[in-house]
C-alpha cells in the first residue's frame, strides 16, 4: 500500500526513544528523530502531501499523543500540540 502512495506511517517512538540502531527505513514510513512540535508538523506533512497526490482523501489517524505529550518535556506543551492538530486540518 505504500508503494502506492496509499499508506503512509510517521514513526514517533523509534527515532526519539530507541538507540540510533535502526537507520534505514521502509517504503512509505517516516523516523522522528526530535519531539519538537515544529519537526513533527513538518515531516507528518511531508507525508500528507504525498498521499494527497496519489488517492486524494487522506485519513489521519494519530496515537498516543498523551506520550508525545509527556516525553517532549519543555518542548511540546497541550495547546502547542492542539495548534499543529489543527494546522494538519489545513494541509
Amino acid at each position: 500500500m505504500a508503494a502506492k502512495k496509499r499508506f503512509a506511517f510517521v514513526d514517533g517512538l523509534s527515532g526519539m526513544f530507541l538507540p540510533k540502531q535502526r537507520v534505514a527505513t521502509k517504503a512509505g514510513e517516516t523516523l522522528l528523530t526530535d519531539s519538537n512540535v515544529n519537526h513533527v508538523s513538518t515531516e507528518i506533512e511531508k507525508s500528507i502531501r504525498i498521499l494527497s497526490e496519489g488517492s486524494g482523501k487522506v485519513i489521519l489517524v494519530v496515537d498516543q499523543l498523551d506520550l508525545l505529550l509527556a516525553a517532549g518535556g519543555d518542548q511540546i506543551s497541550a495547546s502547542g500540540l492542539g495548534d499543529m492538530l489543527l494546522g494538519l486540518r489545513e494541509v
